[in-house]
């Protein structure tokens, strides 16, 4: 594999002679391929950033094992609001050459498409946990000929998480394993462990001891992935050098009067109870206190959340008043709005409902209802404004009509964040992405932003990621005003 990857697309090739439909494919997914397939590997950890086509480069390995009679058999297993997007790909790039069985609905449902039988099943985290036991019996019955692939794989980070254990023991009946993911260790590098083990059966990680530690364990994480690790990573602005630069702006809100006092009298109080307690008390106590810290930013986003009697309009919402319908009624452009909060959803959707706003979180269980957001979304031009959780809508989507995404509030989850931002950044866009993300001023928002970018600065140094630092106003801001201080000009007005 370290052969492959060093040679490129020129040695990638010489091991893929048979391989159908190749030109297909650009040179770093002949080289994810070659690697994928190489003879007797147990599989490997495809971790090309978010819009690079990972799922095209399983569809392409998968088909090259059938071909080469490897293989006969695959699992595909994703995030629910992946699943129905898997079948569209493999039929846009195999047609019907492989019958796709979907493992949902109803439990009845799912053992009746099991029973149909097909040549690759896709199916969601949660069916792997509640019906492990026939995926099993499926899976045994290939003797080692089926493939398992784990889409968005850092759901399977956590040992103690059922479906990582789920995984693992399918894993044990599967020739190879594949786990597809741009941003596997979201939060830390114990992240990757579990991911490896899955592919490797834990040889990568054998006999490594890690500090509980953030920063001591990540060059020992780092240095078994580099010696022992079947990995492989591509970055966009290597394998897409054509796309479109993204920037960033951070839009400083005032909170309301009223929203400010309820902001600094929750604040005041934590503090105030944090000092009184223990550690003892305080470890009694963790989920009170992780609570009336979220509800800090649930105050920043609508203070109703947390108080019935609140009645202004939230900052937040005044301001995303100017900001959305300044592009859309102004620029004629379509904008996308994260928000964390239901609550906040909401509310987006109606102000916006002469926009013809629609959501995509996770009140909308109805699949079919989720896909005709995302295709009025891309398609029509009276669907406007896209108003999403990026628990729900951070992975998978294309959402390249939009080349605007302006987050009103996010989660802690690193993940979520990073996978959002990919949404309009992705192949196919072509015009300059836009990033605005409105944070409470001189709130505890602020901090939290900052955890996420050096969440992600650090997932990027683990991987080996050398990537150009984005454009924001206070970068550019800084350098010009260094630039200005060369030449005596301290205070450019």
């Amino acid at each position: 594999m370290e052969e492959i990857k060093r040679g490129g697309a020129q040695k990638a090739r010489s091991y893929l002679p048979d391989l159908d439909d190749a030109g297909r494919l650009d040179e770093h997914q002949l080289v994810n391929v070659a690697a994928m397939t190489v003879p007797d590997g147990p599989g490997l950890c495809v971790f090309d950033e978010q819009g690079a086509g990972k799922t095209v480069t399983f569809i392409f390995a998968f088909d090259l094992l059938a071909k080469r009679h490897q293989a006969d058999l695959a699992l595909i297993v994703a995030p629910k609001s992946m699943v129905a997007e898997w079948p569209r790909d493999i039929a846009r790039f195999k047609q019907d050459l492989y019958k796709t069985g979907v493992l949902a609905g109803a439990r009845r449902d799912k053992v009746t498409a099991i029973r149909n039988g097909a040549d690759i099943f896709v199916t969601n985290f949660e069916t792997v946990v509640s019906m492990e036991q026939e995926l099993t019996a499926l899976l045994r019955a290939r003797d080692g000929r089926a493939v398992l692939a784990i889409d968005e794989s850092f759901y399977v980070k956590n040992l103690d998480a059922r479906r990582t254990r789920a995984l693992r023991r399918l894993r044990e009946w599967c020739g190879r394993a594949y786990v597809l993911c741009g941003t596997p260790a979201p939060n830390a590098p114990q992240d990757l462990i579990q991911q490896f083990n899955i592919v490797d059966f834990g040889i990568t990680f054998d006999n490594v001891a890690l500090p509980d530690d953030r920063a001591a364990a990540a060059p020992i994480v780092q240095n078994a992935i580099d010696t022992r690790g079947l990995s492989i990573r591509h970055l966009k602005q290597d394998v897409l050098p054509d796309l479109p630069a993204k920037s960033f702006s951070r839009v400083l809100v005032p909170l309301q009067p009223i929203q400010q006092r309820l902001y600094q009298g929750a604040l005041r109080k934590l503090i105030v109870d944090l000092r009184a307690a223990d550690d003892a008390s305080f470890n009694r106590e963790l989920t009170s206190f992780l609570a009336r810290r979220m509800a800090l930013l649930q105050i920043c986003s609508d203070p109703s959340m947390v108080n019935d009697a609140y009645d202004e309009t939230p900052a937040k919402l005044l301001a995303l008043d100017t900001i959305v319908r300044e592009f859309v009624e102004k620029r004629r452009e379509k904008v996308i709005v994260w928000s964390f909060f239901r609550h906040t959803v909401d509310s987006i959707v109606r102000r916006f409902a002469d926009l013809g706003a629609v959501r995509y979180d996770g009140s909308v269980a109805s699949v079919d209802e989720r896909r005709d957001a995302v295709r009025n979304f891309q398609e029509d031009d009276v669907t406007q404004v896209f108003v999403a959780n990026p628990a729900a809508a951070g992975a998978g989507l294309t959402l390249h009509r939009s080349r605007v995404a302006i987050y009103e509030s996010m989660s802690n989850q690193a993940a979520h964040y990073l996978q959002s931002l990919d949404r309009i950044h992705r192949r196919g866009q072509e015009r300059e992405v836009e990033y605005i993300v409105l944070l409470g001023d001189g709130t505890i928002e602020l901090n939290e932003y900052d955890r996420l970018l050096t969440k992600e600065r650090t997932a990027q140094a683990l991987l080996g990621d050398q990537v150009q630092p984005a454009v924001t106003r206070e970068s550019m801001l800084s350098d010009l005003q260094a630039a200005a201080n060369l030449v005596g000009l301290e205070n450019p007005t």
